[in-house]
């Protein structure tokens, strides 16, 4: 694909990636890498990521044109805020953790404007002609999909609420639990499971019916949630507090986050889990659970299996 040009502050970078398959930018507090892996034929996997509050960009050149047809692009940013603009399109912008994205690049330039507090991790697809011979043709592609990769629509780009399903295969690929032969064909098999929600996803409209001061309500809920992952509040004490009903909060976390108040929690738990293994914490699994609000360290223990792809156990060690 095109030149890649990451940025912050006064200093860039330009990246072929073929001429590689990643990129390592640092600069300052930044310290990010992406990485380009072609799967299946017409299929490449992105994989980006920063640590700690970093603030950057990244533009790509996208007026190179596939010699047979268009181009499409869609993404889970699973971390981080920010915007991504492509010319000609209105930017669009992701406040919280967790955001879907299509756009179809082909002759237009792309910016993804990065500001992050705790961190920035996303993963992408990009597919061109080629994959709709593998996928099938036209059985069970969406339009959408199929007009941008048979290059007769290069004019959108949209974002949409992230689903539980998509952010854990995001999760899951970002963090390969195999090595070797076995990487590949995990690698292949996640790919082809993240394009069928993608799928799903693309052609859906987000809840919509919300004033901005429900949706500011109901960003405090989230918070309010966050804020005891041990001991949180349960729904209907969060509605109250949100001046809503149990079903309308849980429609505002759909619309705003793609998954209930409920799935909401479980995923932040999972993600603190997640995270504290790879910083190297010193508590057993068990205490690890209880700080987390599991009361039994099986069921902490078979949820992380089923977010991750292995157990709490074996991804410590694979970690170290």
């Amino acid at each position: 694909m095109a030149d890649w040009l990451f940025s912050s502050g006064g200093c860039s970078y330009p990246h072929d990636f073929r001429e590689g398959p990643q990129v390592r930018f640092r600069h300052g507090q930044v310290r990010s890498f992406v990485e380009e892996t072609q799967v299946l034929p017409g299929i490449w996997l992105y994989r980006g990521e920063a640590a700690g509050r970093c603030r950057f960009s990244i533009r790509v050149d996208g007026t190179g044109k596939p010699r047979d047809g268009g181009r499409l692009v869609m993404g889970a940013m699973l971390a981080g805020r920010g915007a991504l603009g492509l010319d000609g399109q209105a930017d669009q912008f992701w406040r919280e953790d967790g955001r879907f994205y299509a756009l179809a690049p082909v002759e237009r330039r792309v910016r993804y404007e990065v500001e992050a507090e705790q961190g920035w991790r996303a993963v992408a697809l990009r597919l061109e002609r080629e994959a709709l011979d593998m996928l099938g043709g036209d059985q069970g592609v969406p339009e959408m999909v199929r007009s941008a990769l048979e290059g007769r629509r290069h004019d959108f780009s949209e974002t949409a609420p992230l689903s539980g399903a998509l952010r854990s295969l995001g999760h899951l690929l970002l963090r390969p639990a195999y090595s070797g032969a076995m990487h590949r064909l995990f690698q292949q098999a996640k790919t082809l499971e993240l394009l069928a929600h993608q799928f799903d996803l693309i052609s859906l409209e987000s809840v919509s019916g919300f004033t901005s001061a429900e949706l500011a309500r109901v960003r405090r809920a989230r918070d309010q949630l966050l804020a005891d992952l041990r001991d949180p509040p349960d729904l209907h004490t969060l509605a109250a507090g949100a001046e809503m009903s149990a079903k309308r909060l849980n429609r505002g976390f759909r619309s705003l986050y793609g998954t209930t108040v409920f799935d909401y929690l479980r995923d932040a738990r999972l993600d603190a889990a997640r995270a504290a293994l790879e910083a190297g914490t010193p508590l057993s699994l068990k205490s690890l659970a209880w700080e987390l609000g599991y009361g039994q360290v099986s069921n902490f223990s078979t949820a992380f299996s089923r977010r991750f792809g292995v157990p709490p156990g074996a991804y410590r060690d694979t970690r170290r």
